[in-house]
């Protein structure tokens, strides 16, 4: 269990292997991603592929979150815990190769944030999105809402609001990615062989050129100082113990 690193003939693919608690992720889990992303990214491929086994990515590891927030302040939270959180989607903004997160499962709340923070997004039929965050108390701590700016500015309001689960086809509607069969992990290959016709100097110039509108440091810092003040509040911890049956 972890994250897994499989580098294929035309692509780079990043597993996260955590299937007993759905992919939901810690600070411990978070840098093992982020030393994934980045070995992957020095691969001789077209294509850094991030999947889940079961669930994308179902969200914070909350049992981990609920004892970060008995144990950390919130400047703590800010600093040392959601700073590597971060890092995550760092790895993808800094990836030399085009990025793609391949969902055939659940993404939730972090997990929604990690696929946006790929070039391309491919759902396949048991993959779906739900925005997450705000049911936790929390807001896109990881850059989120920057990153939706990105795709529509206004979206960001109607996935607050609805909490909806986006489905292949709806997400194909919306913008949010590409509707893929048989599942999102072939149809990323079928992309990766493509692109790997491509000397990997023209990819890693269009990467480079295709993130110029990455939401700025004063974002991500923005985020990180509200996410720490929130963690950090009695609220989440009683909406946490809520959740845990505590």
């Amino acid at each position: 269990m972890g994250v897994i690193l499989d580098v294929e003939s035309d692509a780079a693919v990043v597993t996260f292997d955590w299937p007993e608690k759905r992919n939901s992720l810690n600070p411990e889990d978070a840098d093992q991603i982020v030393d994934a992303i980045e070995e992957a990214g020095l691969s001789d491929v077209g294509l850094v592929i991030v999947t889940g086994n079961g669930a994308f990515c179902s969200g914070g590891d909350l049992p981990a979150f609920a004892e970060i927030s008995a144990t950390h302040t919130p400047e703590q939270v800010r600093d040392t815990v959601y700073s590597r959180m971060q890092r995550i989607i760092r790895a993808f903004q800094h990836c030399p190769l085009p990025t793609a997160a391949a969902v055939d499962g659940a993404a939730i709340g972090l997990g929604l944030d990690i696929a946006l923070a790929a070039d391309m997004r491919f759902v396949g039929p048991r993959g779906w999105f739900r925005q997450g965050w705000a049911n936790a108390g929390l807001i896109h701590g990881v850059g989120g809402i920057g990153l939706l700016r990105r795709l529509d500015g206004s979206l960001l309001w109607r996935l607050l609001a609805d909490q909806e689960r986006i489905d292949a086809d709806l997400a194909a509607q919306l913008g949010l990615g590409e509707k893929a069969e048989p599942t999102a992990l072939d149809a990323a290959r079928v992309r990766a062989a493509k692109l790997a016709a491509h000397p990997r100097h023209l990819l890693e110039s269009y990467a480079r050129l295709a993130r110029e509108d990455w939401p700025s440091d004063g974002h991500f810092d923005t985020a990180a100082d509200i996410q720490g003040q929130l963690i950090g509040s009695a609220e989440f911890r009683a909406l946490t113990a809520q959740v845990l049956g505590e």
